[in-house]
């Protein structure tokens, strides 16, 4: 069972996915917030009253040119330094993205196409560890 206080952001580019991965989330029992693009998440993370807890990051957000996943997760870390994040991409196979990406913190990198029971098993495993570590209230 999610805690219903872990608040999920989807930084997600293509749309289709975006709206399936909140629809899953949510249907799991997950609060959820998604952007559609670098600048959207950066505002999400600065200027929102809410606090994300688990980020769900793709790698290439392709309209802000120069900004990924891995950026998003850095500003994240600014704003909660207790984030945790899993990033989606498929540049998994580029050995040097992939390690940037766990070096800086990022919990788990799923290749895309992944299976929908991974990214929903890893989220819980997070929540439930913010919750058991009192990063989130219960």
């Amino acid at each position: 069972m999610p805690n219903l206080n872990v608040l999920i952001l989807i930084v997600e580019d293509d749309k289709y996915m975006n709206e399936t991965l909140c629809e899953v989330l949510e249907a799991e029992g997950y609060n959820v917030e998604s952007a559609t693009s670098a600048l959207g998440a950066i505002n999400k993370l600065k200027h929102s009253d809410e606090v994300f807890h688990i980020l769900v990051l793709d790698y290439n957000l392709q309209h802000l040119r120069g900004i990924t996943g891995l950026d998003i997760f850095e500003i994240a870390k600014e704003v909660n330094p207790n984030v945790k994040a899993i990033m989606i991409s498929a540049y998994g196979r580029d050995k040097n993205i992939r390690e940037k990406a766990l070096s800086i913190g990022i919990e788990t990198f799923l290749d895309k196409p992944f299976l929908i029971t991974d990214l929903v098993d890893t989220i819980d495993d997070l929540a439930r560890d913010l919750t058991e570590h009192g990063k989130v209230p219960c």
